[in-house]
């Protein structure tokens, strides 16, 4: 059932004008707002929480709808990934930052791209891909035979290569030895031997593989956001490299490494928090460890 919504969503995605596509999103975003009455209420009350109560309970009502919209527009433009082309880059499309990625592959040892789950990934890789650069993103391969090869095809489309988390480390250490770049993102956490960070006056876990690849191949991370702007062109914005420093003690230097690159990612979320699609995600698995 799930994949044939998904065709679906494809289909109409590719036929209909891009205005209309955003608009159906947007309507579908406020219904299952309406309907999701007890998760649109967690969702409330932990943005609450992030700008420390300083917004008012219709303030968060009204980022948390436009955070079930952007969620569904940014599936929009995840399933039109086959149509980009460089015509659409140049008009909708602007980076900030490469030349912080251009430094990083020009030490010849690949680049480390972090992400959130803030617009899309699959999307963000294609825009790059089409400005020539050869980027990897690491995915989690859905259980869902008809629903990975389908997410599959519309990734490798525009030449994006597709690492699968379950079986990542050798396809990793390829690409960065290739000096390709590659992507994943890092707000998520697989448990108790990921990276901590104290955020938000809580202690949450990050993904920490990204940090072991960093330190293990001297390879800078570079933190990356795709921010959605009101008229639905895009801006990818690619912060300068944290480095990991070697220390004695290993799990304390992923920590230093993980403040350093959240302290970018922190504004962007503040600034943007109905474009960050897993607040809830990772706030919740911080409280279940309380």
């Amino acid at each position: 059932m799930v994949y044939f919504i998904y065709r679906l969503y494809s289909k109409l995605s590719l036929i209909l004008p891009l205005k209309v596509s955003y608009w159906i999103a947007v309507r579908i975003g406020d219904t299952v707002y309406l309907l999701m009455r007890k998760d649109r209420q967690e969702r409330v009350r932990i943005i609450k929480r992030i700008f420390e109560n300083k917004i008012t309970h219709k303030q968060a009502q009204r980022i948390i709808r436009a955070n079930f919209g952007n969620f569904n527009k940014d599936l929009v433009d995840f399933f039109r990934i086959p149509r980009l082309n460089k015509e659409y880059l140049n008009a909708c499309v602007e980076v900030v930052g490469q030349e912080n990625l251009d430094a990083v592959l020009g030490k010849g040892r690949g680049a480390l791209l972090a992400g959130l789950h803030m617009g899309n990934g699959g999307f963000a890789a294609s825009l790059l891909a089409l400005k020539g650069y050869s980027i990897n993103i690491v995915v989690w391969q859905d259980a869902n035979k008809r629903i990975n090869r389908l997410f599959q095809a519309i990734r490798e489309s525009k030449g994006v290569k597709i690492i699968y988390s379950q079986h990542a480390a050798k396809d990793i250490l390829e690409a960065l030895k290739r000096n390709e770049i590659v992507a994943v993102t890092v707000d998520l956490s697989g448990g108790e031997r990921d990276t901590k960070l104290n955020c938000w006056w809580k202690e949450i876990r990050i993904l920490r593989g990204v940090f072991v690849f960093a330190q293990k191949q001297d390879v800078p991370i570079l933190p990356g956001v795709i921010i959605r702007q009101s008229n639905n062109s895009h801006k990818i914005i690619i912060g300068k490299p944290v480095k990991m420093e070697m220390k004695q003690d290993r799990e304390r230097g992923f920590e230093e490494g993980a403040a350093r690159l959240f302290k970018f990612f922190k504004g962007y979320i503040e600034e943007y928090p109905e474009q960050w699609h897993w607040l809830r995600n990772l706030w919740q698995d911080a409280e279940s460890r309380q």
